[in-house]
């Protein structure tokens, strides 16, 4: 019975996968593209401009934190449960058809940075970090001490090959010569009267 192959995607890909969307968060945090606002969570305990900050701020580190892969469940649990509740308190205070929408997105995002780390195993995870994972080298004992030394071949050899393309070449090249000489007239028949 045949085994199918597994397609699997590899660290470096899911590394990847966590940067691009970690970065969308980081520009949200920033205000260059549109989405949910972090300041929702501390617009009860704070000034607008106060908690616009905190909400930026802290966005911007569990961001940072989850594209690194620093404390990567930690980081992506805490990213998804700030996206899940800021869109909640944010499009459910007065709920329009477009708040259901943004709140879809934004609950499509935190379930999005979630599968970023569950499908991860112990190994996987400790290899997550982009920063703390350190390729190892490995030595490999030899018995031997190898000195190199030049090898260099002889000129009168050369392979049968290229003797028999020489040979041909060097034919191709007497013909020319005998078909560019000019060639001598019929020498005259004496006896053609007789």
């Amino acid at each position: 019975m045949p085994h199918k192959k597994s397609v699997h995607v590899d660290q470096t890909g899911l590394n990847l996968i966590r940067i691009i969307i970690g970065s969308y968060f980081m520009a949200l945090s920033l205000d260059l593209v549109k989405g949910f606002d972090p300041g929702t969570l501390f617009a009860t305990s704070f000034s607008s401009s106060v908690a616009d900050l905190l909400g930026c701020a802290l966005l911007l580190g569990l961001s940072g934190c989850f594209m690194a892969g620093i404390q990567l469940r930690l980081a992506a649990l805490s990213l998804a449960l700030m996206i899940f509740s800021s869109s909640l308190v944010q499009n459910f205070v007065i709920v329009t058809p477009d708040s259901l929408s943004a709140f879809w997105r934004d609950l499509t995002l935190a379930v999005a940075v979630l599968l970023t780390y569950l499908t991860l195993g112990r190994h996987e995870l400790r290899r997550a970090s982009v920063l703390a994972h350190r390729a190892r080298l490995h030595r490999v004992l030899t018995h031997k001490t190898i000195r190199p030394r030049r090898i260099t071949p002889l000129a009168g050899q050369k392979r049968p090959i290229q003797q028999e393309i020489r040979y041909a070449l060097s034919m191709r090249a007497r013909l020319k010569r005998l078909k560019s000489r000019p060639q001598d007239p019929e020498p005259e028949n004496i006896f053609a009267n007789l």
